[in-house]
């Protein structure tokens, strides 16, 4: 069998993508409204700015967009992606799994809910018949948690009831923002368990300063506090050299294998995105944000999973290999400029364009975008060589 490039690999199963996921009816417009005297049989995907669901679904749902709100009845699972609000107000036939800034549960789970955001509130009517999984800055129980409830956050209250065991992390690095949850260093970091909070199992939680516990708490099983290690200055050193050494190192096989197996393949991709930069890193953000959401439209059907693997393996592959194709580019440029005698030496080029790009992505403040910018390129390149060939 003839060998085949990871490039036309990759761009082969993004061009036969919108061929297999034709298998079911995505709905895409800013206002979106499922009336109440509606019912859809089946799953429902939709996409757009605001999303109204007042209809009942005999199905699952996915949903992505700035605001959803469900006040009708699913049968199935709910699967949601929220830029900003996501409120549940009826009861749903399984588990459910958001992704937003702001969550709010309004009534019955009868099986899991995982939720991630940036203010997760379980209202007092709310209730989870299943485990809790919550990760987000500001996370306020008041309802009812039939299994477990785990989860890390910055600030977490307890006020509602949990039927077995309470495992959570407090973090200082978790602290909610202006605009959308995101990770960094908070000051603060406590849980709060009210008077009228019942636990019928453990409570175990880490944190920097131990929690307000109210003695008026139900707490059936035993207390657990653990406080985080200081790490010294050392062992911070060592950690930061050693995980530059890896880095680099890590970076420096894969262009070893890269220029083995496909060195006129890597002249030719680094020449194309030299060529076309800002359309290269244009094309590589949209396939980096699409093909996660490609992915997760080709699990919901059964002819596309086995597609949705191996894209998702290429997908994760082309990323980690992003930064040291960017790393050869920036070498050839270097050593046109100032060692010509070595200018199509592709191991040179890797050498110190990996090094280069390594020390930039790790400058304070814009070493992230850097990164991101070189991901971008990479991704971005594959896909406009692939339109040459």
């Amino acid at each position: 069998m003839k060998k085949t490039s990871l490039i036309l690999t990759f761009t082969l199963v993004l061009f036969i993508i919108p061929f297999t996921v034709s298998a079911f009816e995505l709905e895409t417009r800013a206002l979106i409204t499922l009336p109440e005297d509606e019912t859809v049989e089946g799953n429902y995907y939709a996409i757009g700015d605001i999303i109204t669901i007042d209809g009942d679904i005999n199905g699952d749902i996915f949903v992505a967009g700035e605001n959803v709100t469900i006040n009708g009845n699913i049968s199935g699972d709910i699967f949601a992606a929220v830029s900003e609000n996501f409120v549940l107000n009826n009861k749903i036939g399984s588990s459910l799994r958001v992704i937003g800034t702001n969550i709010t549960i309004n009534n019955k789970i009868p099986h899991s809910a995982h939720l991630v955001g940036e203010n997760i509130t379980i209202a007092k009517i709310a209730e989870i018949t299943g485990d809790l999984f919550v990760l987000g800055a500001n996370i306020n129980h008041m309802g009812k948690v039939g299994g477990d409830l785990h989860g890390m956050g910055s600030l977490i209250t307890i006020a509602g009831e949990v039927g077995k065991d309470v495992k959570l992390r407090l973090d200082d690095k978790i602290k909610e923002s202006t605009h959308g949850w995101k990770f960094k260093m908070g000051e603060n970091n406590i849980l709060t368990v009210t008077e009228s909070a019942t636990i019928n199992g453990n409570l175990y939680y880490s944190a920097s300063q131990e929690g307000l516990i109210s003695k008026d708490a139900e707490i059936k099983g035993e207390i657990g506090y653990s406080a985080p290690k200081p790490k010294s200055t050392q062992a911070n050193v060592w950690n930061l050299a050693w995980g530059a050494l890896f880095g680099i190192f890590s970076s420096f096989v894969i262009g070893l294998v890269l220029i083995t197996l496909w060195r006129e393949r890597i002249k030719k991709l680094t020449d194309v995105m030299l060529v076309a930069v800002w359309p290269s890193i244009g094309w590589g953000l949209i396939l980096m944000f699409l093909t996660p959401f490609i992915i997760l439209l080709l699990l919901f059907t059964i002819i596309g999973i086995p597609l949705a693997v191996i894209l998702g393996v290429i997908w994760l592959i082309a990323m980690y290999i992003s930064k040291t194709i960017v790393g050869i580019l920036i070498g050839r440029m270097v050593l046109n400029k100032i060692w010509e005698k070595k200018k199509d030496s592709l191991i040179w080029a890797m050498i110190i364009g990996v090094s280069l790009v390594w020390l930039l992505t790790k400058l304070p403040l814009i070493g992230w975008l850097l990164s991101l910018v070189a991901i971008w390129w990479a991704l971005g390149g594959m896909w406009q060589m692939r339109k040459k060939m």
